[in-house]
Order: C-alpha cells, then sequence, then structure tokens
C-alpha cells in the first residue's frame, strides 16, 4: 500500500537512482547532469515546495514537487519519477494525485500545471488518462532528442474533490 510523506536530503541519493537513462532523467529534471546526483536533487529542490516521497513498505519508491506557486490560483507539477520496479503498479497515479491533492488542500490552488515532452508519448497519455488537458506548447533545444515540443498541461481543481 502507497503512502505519502514530506521528502529529505537523505531520500535524495535514493532517488536519484531512479532514472534508468539520460532521456528519463531530462524528462524527470531536463536541467539535471547525467547520472543523476543527491545533490543536484537538492538544488532543484530549493525553492520548491510539497516535496513528496511516495513510500511502499516504508521505502521510497516515487518523488515529485511544486514550484511557481501563485497562492489560491495555481502551481506547477515537477521532478516526476517512479523507481523502475515499481512501475506499471498503479504507483504513478498516486503520485500525480497525491500532488493534485496537496496543490489544492495545502496551497488552496484553482488549476495544477505541469510540462510533458511530445517524445513522451507514454506520459502524455497518462496526464490525459488523469484530466489533465494541453493548453500551449513551447520549443525545447539541445535536449537528447534534439529540438522537441514541451507540451503545456493543465487541470482545474477548485471545487472538485481530490483523492
Amino acid at each position: 500500500m502507497f503512502h505519502y510523506r514530506d521528502a529529505t536530503f537523505a531520500d535524495f541519493k535514493q532517488i536519484a537512482s531512479f532514472p534508468q537513462s539520460k532521456e528519463e532523467q531530462f524528462y524527470m529534471y531536463p536541467k539535471g547532469i547525467y547520472p543523476l546526483t543527491a545533490e543536484q536533487l537538492a538544488e532543484a529542490a530549493t525553492g520548491r515546495t510539497s516535496l513528496t516521497v511516495i513510500t511502499d513498505s516504508e521505502e521510497v519508491v516515487g518523488y515529485s514537487n511544486l514550484y511557481d506557486v501563485i497562492s489560491g490560483e495555481q502551481c506547477w507539477i515537477g521532478n516526476v519519477i517512479v523507481r523502475p520496479a515499481s512501475r506499471g503498479t498503479g504507483l504513478a497515479g498516486f503520485l500525480i494525485q497525491t500532488m493534485i491533492h496537496r496543490a489544492a488542500e495545502e496551497l488552496q490552488v484553482k488549476s495544477v500545471h505541469l510540462v510533458c515532452h511530445n517524445t513522451n508519448s507514454r506520459a502524455l497519455l497518462f496526464y490525459h488518462k488523469l484530466g489533465f488537458v494541453p493548453y500551449d506548447i513551447r520549443q525545447i533545444d539541445d535536449t537528447p532528442h534534439g529540438t522537441i515540443a514541451g507540451i503545456k498541461m493543465r487541470i482545474e481543481v477548485e471545487g472538485q474533490v481530490i483523492l
């Protein structure tokens, strides 16, 4: 059974081992240098809020956070990653629903946003299934795939029962 808690610096070493390739790390943390380190994650966490780990039998199996919070209005989900052995178990859905819940309850936002890359079709379909709707595209250069599109997506949470 999955649970969530606030992440600590001690969790970052394990989380840094989750991306299995330069491409996976790019999807999780585009500004990071492969291979990811705990120090990079700690730096990325600076200025972010709701640093969240998902646990299964007290073992860290997922991570995400929120950023660019406009209290009462909107925020963004970032640094989403799931341990490879836990993929396909429903953990990713639990993680994103947890982040939406935390954003709505703790920050009282009306909408939650994220960016998903066009080369990550599986994630695009996953976010759409959860109710995220695309609304803008931005060009991203210098990626493992060359120039790609960052698809901005959002879900309205005001007035909805989350989790």
